[in-house]
């Protein structure tokens, strides 16, 4: 009876995770070494071609972006210009299936004349790249997955989980924390929610609704509405923070004083507060400094939808809403 295309991929993904147990088995006391070399390096050059070349680059990315600068360089190119950037401080590692690709093998001849060692990751112990290599990261004796057993499938799974599996080594190695991963990728989800502060996502200067104490009642209102952000910020003479007033308080200050155009800013700031009997609501203020993440945090246990962000003199220099952090990708 004929396979299916479902039998084919079974089998294709069951072949390629036993390579991969097996790789995991076979990796000795000489990956430390390999781990050494690359750390003692300045940079690491990545090549390999076709299929192999392809995962050199996922690998340069890697190894890049936790901590240990990489750059893939294709092999032919390299003979053509590009060994110009190659020192005795840079490390190469070359990965070819066969260890005999004849491109790959003069790349590395001329590197060894140029750079410094050489690291090859390949399925033949008896093979040119071998000989040529400083260090050699073997990988199993398998055959590709697949009917025909002759498309990259299975060493390029193994070269790829070897390439990670360096890159995570070295991670280690260098004692590579979340903070230093965030800040090679500062736009991602990480990097947003460990390096984002307050300051980074306030409104300041003219976009800040600011009204003084004794300011007309119909000065807050003109305030609250040109500045567009719910509330405004009222101050004491000294310039500190005497409390917010928002859309609700405003809602609050109607049913509750007869003629509000009447009041200042501080006199409806004191009407306009949830319960005459109820102790003052605590001003949630923060400073410029402070994380973003940490401010939602503040938010959400404080059922709140805005922080004021305070100098060291404790006067308004901004304002963060929960809106602001939602936009930023942090809730």
């Amino acid at each position: 009876m004929a396979k299916s295309a479902l039998d084919i991929a079974r089998e294709v993904v069951a072949d390629e995770a036993e390579a991969l147990r097996r790789l995991a088995e076979c990796l000795g006391n000489g990956f430390d070494g390999i781990v050494d070399t690359i750390r003692q390096s300045d940079q690491i050059v990545v090549s390999g071609l076709g299929k192999s070349g392809n995962i050199a680059q996922k690998i340069a990315a890697s190894l890049t972006s936790t901590g240990t600068p990489a750059v893939y360089m294709h092999p032919v190119e390299a003979l053509h210009g590009d060994l110009g950037i190659v020192t005795e401080r840079h490390c190469l590692i070359a990965l070819s299936r066969s260890g005999n690709t004849e491109e790959m093998l003069r790349f590395v001849a001329h590197f060894r004349r140029l750079g410094g060692p050489v690291i090859g990751i390949t399925q033949r112990r008896e093979s040119r790249l071998v000989e040529l290599a400083q260090h050699a990261l073997l990988l199993p004796d398998v055959e590709e997955a697949g009917p025909l057993n002759l498309a990259p499938t299975t060493s390029c799974v193994m070269m790829l989980a070897a390439g990670d599996a360096l890159a995570m080594a070295l991670l280690h190695a260098r004692g590579f924390q979340p903070a230093d991963f965030a800040q090679y990728h500062p736009e991602g989800t990480l990097g947003r929610r460990l390096l984002l502060r307050a300051e980074d996502l306030m409104h300041t200067g003219e976009d800040l609704p600011l009204v003084q104490a004794e300011d007309s009642f119909d000065h807050l209102l003109v305030e609250m509405t040109r500045k567009r952000l719910g509330l405004a910020l009222i101050l004491k003479p000294d310039g500190q923070l005497l409390g917010t007033f928002t859309d609700g308080d405003l809602r609050r200050t109607f049913e509750r004083v007869e003629n509000p155009r009447a009041l200042d800013a501080r006199a409806a700031y004191t009407h306009s507060r949830r319960a005459a009997t109820a102790p003052p609501v605590p001003i949630s203020v923060v400073r410029g400094s402070h994380a973003a993440v940490d401010c939602l945090r503040i938010m959400r246990d404080g059922v709140i939808t805005s922080l004021v962000v305070v100098a060291d003199d404790a006067k308004p220099i901004g304002l963060l809403r929960l809106l602001d952090l939602v936009r930023a990708g942090l809730a």
